[in-house]
């Protein structure tokens, strides 16, 4: 102890004699600073008097009014200078102040950003939620529970992620869903709804959640429509395979033999349309021929149904018959996922309608540039009474191939062509030719017109009825005129 105790004395006599030291240090650099700057100054006035040395009177005094006129500039610019300085002073403090406020807000916004995620992991949490939304909880990220330990920031990038997960599973939305909505959608339900069942819509934490109530109890309404959708399909599983044999045979057979007639049909009348055209011409010489092809857009089922198509069920191998038929249940089966609602019938018609598949191209020829032909648009170089008469060709050459392929069932169909205000804009030398091209195609005609009377000699035979109106007499009356290709004579009543 008596040891201890001297070294504790030693101890502290070493630790006074330390204190002392520093309090001796401390003040020698205080006066060293102080004689520092003492010496400084006597520098600079020692600098200032060599500089002197030599120097006339003259020099010195010049030097001096140098010397005071940079004072007075420092004196006159300092309250300036002070100015400056608060007022920088106050911009620093009104920053510190905004920032202080931003940061709060910021604060509140995280806290609100984090609430809002706490609401969306809970629907995330519950079955029905995923259920009907049609969510897979493989599909989100691993990190779906929230955790306050962790900072801010990362909690606010999980969220994100998070949110943008379930974006993407969602897809983009159709349309905004509304309270009123969801009320008009459980009321039509309700109503649609077979007897023994009635659907509820029940609200929990924001969420509106619709539950079928049957005799068993309440159900949610996605898992009821997963049920029925397993029903569905075992029951389609259940076809017989002498129900297969039948839909094949009637799918390949009967109704693939009439669409492939249709579609050869369809190709033969364009073809006769086009040597129906060839015969046609402009007064200037332009004709058109027309192109029957496959749209650019339609996908490869329909490329290869149209291929297979191409020829009877009776010339297809097995293969074929098997490919056509996997081809058309397809497109079948993407017409019934487009619209569920429709009937069988409106599947089919859309599903087989070849007549999207194809599209028409019109191109002018020329009789003097034979071999040439121009895709007739906007930019063919054509007036616009031109490319009226070219229409004009394409309409009568379709009605007379329309007409001659009806002749081939129906030897006496009519072949008449009705025309409303016809051959506006075209050129009166033009009129008869476009006549005379009707004559030609064997069409009978009825044509409207304000200012054509019809006395073509290109046209051999026509009746004139000229309409008369007088303005204070109710009623019309009609002139009959009879059309030989030379004299128009009028018909007495």
């Amino acid at each position: 102890m008596s040891g201890t105790g001297e070294r504790l004395g030693t101890n502290q006599t070493d630790a006074d004699r330390y204190g002392r030291a520093r309090e001796d240090r401390l003040a020698a650099d205080e006066s060293y600073r102080l004689r520092l700057a003492g010496l400084r100054t006597a520098a600079q006035d020692l600098h200032t008097r060599e500089q002197a040395i030599g120097s006339s009177e003259e020099e010195i005094l010049v030097r001096e009014q140098e010397a005071k006129r940079r004072i007075a500039n420092a004196v006159h610019a300092l309250p300036g200078a002070q100015r400056a300085r608060d007022e920088l002073h106050d911009l620093r403090v009104r920053a510190e102040e905004d920032e202080k406020r931003l940061r709060g807000n910021l604060a509140d916004q995280e806290t609100t950003v984090i609430d809002t995620g706490s609401a969306l992991r809970g629907a995330l949490c519950r079955p029905e939620v995923l259920r009907g939304a049609s969510l897979d909880r493989s599909s989100l990220p691993a990190y779906v529970s929230d955790d306050p330990g962790t900072d801010v920031r990362t909690r606010l990038r999980a969220l994100r992620a998070l949110a943008d997960a379930v974006e993407q599973a969602l897809g983009r939305p159709k349309g905004e869903v509304s309270d009123s909505t969801l009320l008009n959608r459980h009321t039509e339900l309700r109503d649609q709804l077979a007897g023994g069942f009635d659907a509820q819509l029940e609200e929990r934490d924001g969420i509106k959640v619709c539950r079928l109530v049957d005799d068993h109890g309440s159900h949610d309404v996605a898992a009821v429509g997963e049920r029925i959708a397993v029903q569905a399909a075992e029951a389609r599983g259940r076809l017989t395979e002498r129900e297969r044999e039948v839909f094949q045979r009637f799918l390949t057979g009967e109704l693939g033999d009439h669409l492939s007639a249709q579609v050869i049909t369809a190709a033969n009348l364009v073809a006769a349309l086009n040597g129906t055209l060839r015969t046609v011409r402009t007064s200037h010489g332009l004709g058109v021929e027309l192109l029957w092809k496959l749209d650019e857009d339609v996908d490869a089922d329909v490329r290869a149904a149209v291929e297979l198509l191409r020829s009877p069920s009776s010339l297809r191998t097995r293969e074929q018959t098997e490919q056509l038929r996997e081809v058309l249940q397809r497109r079948i089966e993407d017409a019934r996922r487009a619209d569920p609602s429709a009937g069988y019938a409106a599947h089919l018609r859309t599903a087989l309608d070849y007549r999207d598949w194809f599209r028409f191209h019109t191109f002018v020829v020329e009789d003097a540039a034979p071999g040439r032909r121009r895709k007739l648009t906007g930019r063919t170089g054509l007036s616009q009474g031109e490319q009226r008469v070219l229409s004009y060709l394409v309409l009568f050459a379709a009605a007379a191939a329309h007409f001659s392929s009806l002749a081939e069932s129906a030897p006496h169909t009519p072949r008449l062509i009705l025309l409303d205000d016809a051959f506006a804009k075209v050129d009166e030398p033009t009129h008869g030719r476009l006549g005379r091209i009707l004559v030609d195609l064997d069409l009978d005609f009825v044509l409207t017109s304000e200012r054509l009377m019809g006395n073509w000699p290109e046209v051999p035979s026509l009746h004139i009825y000229e309409c008369l109106r007088d303005p204070h007499v109710r009623g019309v009356a009609t002139l009959h005129y009879t059309w030989n290709g030379r004299h128009r004579r009028l018909v007495s009543v």
